[in-house]
């Protein structure tokens, strides 16, 4: 997987697609999903303000949006864990690790 950036303070988007065995997967179930870098957990449950959305208006299936540049992560490099949760699975299935270099704001 390439590596993913996120410019803080700025309201880039990673944009991605959750595939199992090649094809898109239906997120229609899905209730929350959570992101860790280092210490930091973010968690969201697809609000239209929550850092982690899917299944939202112009989204293709298993589409997913990371809105990362306002969540006060420290600038460095992460392999950040993307947790899916669904009323079939409670304790999340772990979907990878997603390459994240976070950049210090380039207006700063």
């Amino acid at each position: 997987m390439q590596t993913e950036f996120v410019y803080l303070g700025h309201d880039n988007s990673i944009d991605l697609i959750l595939k199992s065995n090649g094809t898109a997967v239906d997120l229609s179930d899905v209730t929350d999903m959570t992101l860790t870098f280092g210490a930091k957990l973010i968690k969201s449950d697809n609000g239209d303000a929550d850092p982690i959305r899917w299944i939202k208006a112009g989204y293709a299936t298993g589409e997913v949006r990371l809105f990362l540049g306002d969540q006060m992560i420290r600038a460095g490099n992460y392999n950040a864990p993307l947790i899916v949760y669904d009323p079939t699975n409670p304790n999340g299935i772990f979907w990878g690790s997603i390459p994240i270099t976070v950049a210090a704001d380039p207006e700063a």
